[in-house]
């Protein structure tokens, strides 16, 4: 069922500050109408996902649309690859901007190696490509950014256009040098690292590391490539490196980073890894904002349905995000993929889950609480380098007070340190705390170890259970120590599954106050049973909503919401914002709106009351701007709340004027 959670405000602005706007399509695979080369029912529905992608940018109202290729399905040896263009012409027209393509390998052939699965490029595709979409590579100029699209498939094949494309290409970026550059390609350099063998899914040498040679000579400031139909990010040197999603199905191969059951078509039919792009640039720099399409539909004669968005915003741009997350799984996992056929059956390929970098981005969340064992971890330490240029903060947790060799070394990555410590020795080891925040200069917590062995048992039944954090109802041990806190900024308390987290919070927050120390505050939706999976998307996205609100209403704590993605084995399973898949749920969707709505008209909100009535809890709050009223559904079947002047449904992010 449909939930609307809408939230009132005033008229929501568009607040243009980029000086160019364009927009990306990939891998569109378009097929001729009513013909299918492949086996598989996803490819049916590949003209009318292209369609609805096209008309849905038109709303964007981006200054051009670049398509990174596989334009079409049938490769240029069949015969239904002219037909299938001229639907792809049909499709394509439909955009109100000027479309730019970039040939893929379903376009002008696959690259000159022995392993990939189909034709290699040769000139007669190569016409073909011209014939019907145009250069195989050209610049232009837009503001202050050249844009390059170049011909991947053409590199390392000895064909007469290889050697004309790089001529063009050195020449090109000297004639702008110094100029900020994008660049397009079917193919991305490399998958994982630059020196990986030769897969299906990278450059070959020699021509990846001539072109990784040109991308650092030249600072390329972004770098954008399809073909894999997954989203990756990477930082090469200077260079931000985007591989973007498909339009109409995801790889199968790529289906296997994902330890869950596959969707539809042993995963080919993830809709919610299905998309586009929009970039916006900026005076210094760019954003680079990833649309789910979730495999939505137009069919030929149809028209879209016109709604008014709110618009979000990344990380990046300075979003205020005040409820931060556990991720208890790795931020930079790498996953050795299996090999398969038809692609890649003679190599396990390398590649990292970017999935979760993509849902930090799309909700705005900016803080992330991890193992200290993260920092020290090289990998990891330059993955988390990375995503701090583009917005992230890092809260560090170990047990017991570390050494501050590794802290001090890399301080700029640490937002706050939070140290565990066993309660029964707290009185020798906080010293040890207040110490370390001395030495550092960095806000230190500490959090109380909360284990079976500390509670109060009855009768025969014995839990295995682990927490941290103090519970308001209950400061007695943490009175105690107060006094010889020293040096350290604060403790960390724990808002348990069943307590609401805005008057909670609250009271953290006074007791805080009173006791002239900080807060970080975990909010949990594990429930206490260890046996206990709670799965009610619509409870989870409540006590995110009331989490925020708590956040925003409290700048002097710190709030975490514990956890980010599901935890659907082992002890306290439990639903977070994304499932296995990292395929948002209801919560990521109210976060991400309800966020982009405060932001919308100032950050600093006042007064929050929590009332709960006819199967809905009521949340008021007031900006200086803007009186706003938070709608929670209690139940899916909550009947509809009473009309106001503007809302927001929280879980679609559209904007509903009376």
């Amino acid at each position: 069922m449909h939930i609307r959670i809408p939230i009132i405000m005033a008229d929501s602005h568009d607040d243009k500050r980029y000086t160019c706007r364009y927009a990306i399509i990939s891998d569109t695979h378009i097929r001729p109408s009513g013909e299918s080369s492949s086996p598989w029912k996803t490819n049916l529905l590949t003209n009318d996902r292209a369609r609805w992608v096209a008309h849905t940018i038109n709303a964007h109202s981006p200054d051009f649309v670049i398509h990174l290729g596989d334009i079409v399905h049938p490769v240029p040896h069949l015969p239904t690859y002219g037909s299938a263009s001229m639907v792809a012409r049909e499709i394509m027209g439909s955009l109100a901007s000027s479309c730019y393509f970039v040939p893929g390998n379903h376009d002008v052939g696959d690259k000159d190696n022995p392993t990939v699965p189909s034709y290699i490029i040769n000139d007669d595709y190569i016409e073909d490509f011209h014939r019907y979409h145009g250069p195989t590579f050209q610049s232009f100029d837009h503001g202050d950014v050249h844009f390059v699209m170049i011909n991947s498939l053409a590199l390392n094949s000895g064909l007469s256009e290889e050697d004309e494309q790089r001529d063009w290409l050195e020449v090109d970026l000297e004639e702008h040098r110094g100029r900020r550059v994008h660049v397009f390609s079917h193919y991305p350099p490399y998958l994982h690292l630059p020196e990986e063998p030769s897969n299906y899914d990278n450059l070959d040498q020699p021509a990846r590391r001539w072109l990784l040679d040109l991308i650092e000579e030249h600072r390329v400031e972004a770098f954008f490539a399809g073909h894999v139909h997954q989203f990756f990010y990477k930082r090469h040197g200077e260079t931000d490196i985007y591989n973007l999603l498909s339009t109409c199905n995801l790889r199968q191969d790529f289906a296997n980073m994902f330890r869950v059951e596959a969707p539809e078509e042993y995963g080919r039919n993830d809709a919610a890894k299905l998309g586009y792009c929009i970039v916006d640039v900026y005076e210094n720099g760019h954003v680079a904002r990833i649309h789910r399409s979730y495999g939505r539909t137009l069919k030929e004669g149809e028209t879209l349905r016109k709604e008014k968005k709110i618009e979000t915003r990344h990380p990046s741009e300075g979003f205020h995000s005040p409820l931060g997350v556990q991720l208890r799984y790795p931020i930079a996992e790498v996953t050795e993929l299996p090999y398969m056929g038809p692609v890649d059956e003679f190599v396990r390929k390398k590649a990292r889950n970017d999935y979760t970098v993509l849902a930090l981005w799309e909700t705005g969340i900016r803080t992330l609480r991890l193992p200290l064992a993260d920092l020290n971890d090289e990998a990891t330490r330059r993955r988390l380098q990375e995503l701090h240029r583009m917005g992230s903060r890092y809260g560090f947790f170990t047990v017991n007070t570390p050494k501050p060799d590794a802290l001090a070394e890399h301080s700029h990555l640490v937002d706050f340190l939070e140290i565990v410590l066993p309660w029964e020795t707290v009185h020798k080891t906080l010293p040890d705390a207040s110490k370390l925040r001395e030495t550092l200069q960095t806000p230190v917590y500490v959090a109380n170890i909360e284990s079976s062995v500390h509670r109060e048992r009855t009768g025969p039944k014995f839990s295995h259970y682990m927490s941290h954090g103090f519970h308001i109802d209950d400061t007695s041990k943490l009175d105690a120590i107060l006094p010889q806190r020293g040096s350290v900024d604060g403790f960390v308390f724990e808002v348990p599954q069943t307590d609401h987290p805005l008057p909670t919070i609250q009271r953290i927050s006074d007791y805080a106050k009173a006791n002239d120390i900080k807060a970080l505050i975990n909010v949990r939706l594990a429930p206490e049973d260890p046996a206990d999976y709670p799965q009610d998307d619509n409870h989870n996205a409540n006590r995110a909503a009331e989490a925020a609100i708590a956040g925003y209403a409290h700048p002097d704590v710190r709030v975490l919401l514990d956890t980010f993605m599901d935890h659907d084995r082992g002890y306290f399973p439990r639903a977070g914002l994304y499932d296995r898949r990292l395929n948002p749920r209801r919560a990521a969707h109210v976060l991400r709106h309800l966020q982009a709505a405060v932001n919308a008209h100032g950050t600093y909100i006042t007064a929050p009351t929590r009332k709960t009535r006819d199967s809905w809890t009521t949340i008021t709050f007031h900006t200086p701007q803007t009186a706003y009223t938070l709608h929670l559904p209690q139940t899916t079947d909550a009947p509809a709340p009473q009309p106001e002047p503007t809302t927001i449904d929280l879980t679609t992010g559209t904007v509903n004027p009376r």
